[in-house]
C-alpha cells in the first residue's frame, strides 16, 4: 500500500531546527566598512613607504655609479697620444704613447729600463722626483705614465723647454714671448696677431712647452701661440708640425687663467 501524506503537506517535513537569517544591523555594517577601509589605508601608506625606499636607493645607486664610475673612468684612462698635463699643485703628468718593437727591447726589459733610467734620475735629482704610474702595452705600441714634481724637473729629465707659472716668472726665466699669439674663445683660435706681451699676459699664467704633444692646462687658455697649435678645447692644445715632421719642434706658449 501506498502511504498517503497528511493533507496540507505540499513540500514535505520541514526541519524544527531551521531558523531565519541572521539580519545585519546598521551597526555591523558601518564596521565593516571601517575595517575595510583601514585595510585600504594600510595598504596605501606600506606601498607609499615602499616606493619611497624604492626611490631612495635608486638614487643611491644612481650617485654611487657617477661617483665611483667617475673616478675609474679618470684613474683609468689613457691618452691616446703623448699628453702633457699640468696639474693645480705644479705637477706635471707625462702620459708618452710611442711605437714599441719586440726586436728591440722584450717587454720585460722595456719595463727594467725605464724602471732603472727612473731610478737613477732619482738619486742624482731627488728623491721621487719622477713616479712611474703605468707601463702598457697595446697593439704594438707602449704607454707609460709617469708623473714629476714640477716643470724644472720634467725639463732636466726630458731636456725639452718645459716651464708653467706666472708670466712674470717666465719673462725672468728667459722667455721672451716674441711670438705671433691668437686669441682664444673656447675652441675657437683667432687669427694671429702680435701682443704686447707685458700689458696683456701681464698676471696670467702661462704653460711653455717645446713638443709635438697634447698639453692640459689647469685652467681656462685665453692666448696661444699661432704657429703649430690647435685648441681642443678651453683648456687643451696639441702641438704638431704642419709638415708632419715630428722631428722638429717649436717652442709653444700657451697663455690661461687658473681655476
Amino acid at each position: 500500500m501506498t502511504q498517503r501524506r497528511p493533507a496540507g503537506g505540499k513540500g514535505g517535513m520541514r526541519s524544527r531546527n531551521a531558523t531565519s537569517p541572521t539580519r545585519q544591523g546598521v551597526a555591523a555594517k558601518e564596521l565593516q566598512a571601517a575595517r575595510r577601509k583601514k585595510r585600504q589605508r594600510e595598504v596605501m601608506r606600506n606601498r607609499i613607504i615602499f616606493g619611497v625606499i624604492c626611490a631612495a636607493l635608486l638614487a643611491l645607486l644612481v650617485t654611487l655609479v657617477v661617483k665611483f664610475g667617475g673616478a675609474l673612468i679618470a684613474s683609468g684612462g689613457a691618452a691616446d697620444k703623448s699628453t702633457i698635463t699640468f696639474t693645480q699643485d705644479g705637477q706635471v703628468v707625462f702620459e708618452e704613447v710611442t711605437d714599441f718593437d719586440t726586436q728591440t727591447y722584450s717587454k720585460a726589459e722595456f719595463k727594467k729600463y725605464t724602471q732603472n733610467l727612473i731610478k737613477d734620475f732619482n738619486e742624482s735629482y731627488g728623491s721621487k722626483s719622477i713616479s712611474l704610474k703605468r707601463i702598457t702595452f697595446r697593439k704594438g705600441q707602449v704607454y707609460v705614465k709617469t708623473t714629476y714634481k714640477d716643470a724644472e724637473c720634467y725639463a732636466a729629465f726630458s731636456s725639452y723647454s718645459t716651464y708653467n707659472g706666472s708670466y712674470e716668472g717666465a719673462v725672468t726665466a728667459g722667455y721672451d714671448f716674441n711670438e705671433t699669439f691668437s686669441i682664444v674663445d673656447g675652441t675657437s683660435k683667432a687669427t694671429g696677431q702680435t701682443m704686447d706681451a707685458d700689458s696683456t699676459f701681464a698676471g696670467s699664467k702661462v704653460a711653455i712647452v717645446k713638443e709635438n704633444v697634447n698639453v692640459v692646462v689647469p685652467g681656462k687658455i685665453t692666448y696661444v701661440s699661432d704657429t703649430s697649435t690647435e685648441v681642443l678645447d678651453d683648456h687643451t692644445v696639441g702641438i704638431s708640425q704642419a709638415d708632419g715632421n715630428n722631428d722638429a719642434t717649436d717652442l709653444v706658449y700657451i697663455v690661461y687663467t687658473a681655476k
